[in-house]
């Protein structure tokens, strides 16, 4: 009995002083000891992630590992002696236990996704490990907790919904790197058919969970468009074919599978853009867009969209049905308005989000059958030069309006309606206050055109101020003889 109490007492101490490390180690200086080998190697074998001890899970065991994951985020160097430790293989087998503890899967992910950036060798060995069934087991745990909406230890900082964050993490790193380094698409697809098993669970957070309110690509759902966005389409349309069961819990045909899938992405990129940028552009707001990190939120979705619009034909139609411009959208030029349309193609040609533009790009470019034609009569020409000009693809500026009827010709620069344009008012009707204002807009705009690299354009307003040819405004002046 006395050994016993001796034994927890030791434990306890050791527990307490893990605590202790872990908050006296959240900064580099001071705590040299502690990224030291020796220190590392305690943690470790505390942790049970050397190679020499048995596989623990205890809290004792889960302080470490919190010490040696904050380790490696604050001082990347040491992740070469936990390699020496063995520190990746035992996360992988950690991942495998029967019924390992959620802050088990979650530090244990965590240390794998820190020790894998940039590391395509150990991304091997982890495949040849069979990391995909260690995730795919903690993504199915996790994710049927959060189906059954009461997951356990929801308040706690460590809970199914950032475990299932964590694994989803892990998984988009090895698959991207794997996927980049692929020689070929045949071996791209290899590497996706590997990790076939965690589409599953991807599939439940993404159509079997509600998105989140207000912003739908919140996690776990964007974490699972990050997932889901390194899957070819041959890979990922496959799951659908074999789990019928779980395409008739959402009720629908297995014919409609597709069709349902483009038509939930749609719906949660349109709440997501509205609310991301609530002025109706990226370049109207640019405090809102940094301020939700909204490129990084926005891209991979976008991405996705691109993915299923290259792999299937009659996907590529239904999406071009909703994300490219209507009747009712050429009434104005087709980058104006509050369609969904409109925000994609305002979003195409913005230099706030370069990679929500260039991902926008390729989606209407695809979804035009990628045609320059119909690329540019779709978005309107002024909206399409800058990523043909990008891509090489040379294209005269159009010479005439299109269409057959004559209330249905376009402009070919603007996509509108031209029976629909407004020239608005002339110099003569406008007041002072409109004409500065008119003015300081195009210079606005002329000096974005020339920051794209697209054409070398002469500022005509910058040449008109250095050639003295704009006057101050009399206020008694009515007549606007005095501006430019």
């Amino acid at each position: 009995m006395a050994s016993f109490i001796v034994l927890m007492y030791l434990v306890l101490v050791t527990l307490h002083a893990l605590q202790i490390v872990k908050l006296l180690g959240r900064t580099v200086e001071g705590s040299d000891a502690l990224f030291a080998n020796t220190g590392l190697r305690i943690l470790a074998d505390k942790g049970g992630l050397t190679s020499t001890t048995t596989l623990t899970d205890t809290p004792t065991s889960q302080e470490a590992l919190k010490c040696i994951a904050n380790c490696i985020l604050l001082k990347p160097t040491v992740k070469n002696y936990l390699e020496e430790l063995g520190a990746v293989e035992t996360c992988c087998r950690l991942l495998q236990l029967a019924q390992p503890s959620m802050d088990t899967q979650f530090l244990s992910c965590r240390i794998l996704f820190f020790m894998t950036v940039d590391r395509n060798d150990l991304v091997d060995q982890l495949i040849q490990q069979e990391i995909a069934s260690g995730i795919q087991k903690v993504l199915s745990k996790n994710v049927s907790l959060l189906k059954s909406q009461a997951p356990s230890n929801v308040n706690a900082p460590i809970n199914a919904l950032t475990v299932s964050g964590e694994a989803l993490k892990l998984l988009f790193n090895l698959m991207l790197l794997k996927i980049r380094n692929a020689p070929d698409n045949k071996d791209a697809v290899a590497v996706a058919e590997h990790f076939e098993a965690c589409l599953m669970p991807i599939y439940e957070i993404l159509f079997s969970l509600p998105f989140p309110e207000p912003l739908p690509l919140s996690a776990p759902h964007s974490h699972a468009i990050h997932a889901l966005m390194q899957f070819p389409y041959s890979v990922s349309s496959s799951v659908w074919v074999q789990h019928p069961d779980f395409v008739a819990s959402l009720g629908v045909k297995p014919e409609e599978a597709g069709d349902y899938i483009v038509n939930k992405f749609i719906g949660a990129l349109d709440k997501s853009i509205r609310y991301l940028l609530p002025n109706g552009g990226p370049d109207e707001d640019p405090k809102a867009v940094q301020e939700h990190t909204t490129d990084a939120v926005l891209a991979p979705l976008i991405l996705t969209l691109r993915v299923l619009a290259d792999g299937d034909i009659n996907l590529r139609r239904s999406m071009g049905k909703q994300l490219l411009p209507k009747d009712s959208d050429r009434l104005l030029p087709v980058n104006q308005g509050q369609s969904l349309s409109a925000y994609m193609i305002r979003c195409s040609t913005s230099t706030m989000l370069p990679q929500t533009r260039d991902a926008v790009c390729e989606l209407l470019f695809i979804l035009c059958d990628e045609n320059p034609t119909q690329f540019t009569q779709q978005v309107g020409y002024g909206n399409a030069i800058g990523f043909l000009v990008n891509r090489g693809i040379p294209m005269e500026p159009p010479q005439e309006a299109a269409g057959d009827e004559k209330d249905k010709e376009v402009n070919p620069i603007t996509g509108q309606y031209i029976s629909a344009e407004n020239n608005g008012p002339s110099l003569a009707d406008m007041t002072d206050e409109e004409k500065e204002r008119e003015a300081e807009r195009l210079f606005v705009l002329f000096e974005r055109l020339k920051k794209t690299g697209v054409i070398d354009v002469e500022n005509p307003i910058a040449t008109a101020m250095r050639e003295n040819r704009f006057h101050e405004v009399d206020s008694t002046d009515s007549d606007g003889s005095d501006s430019a």
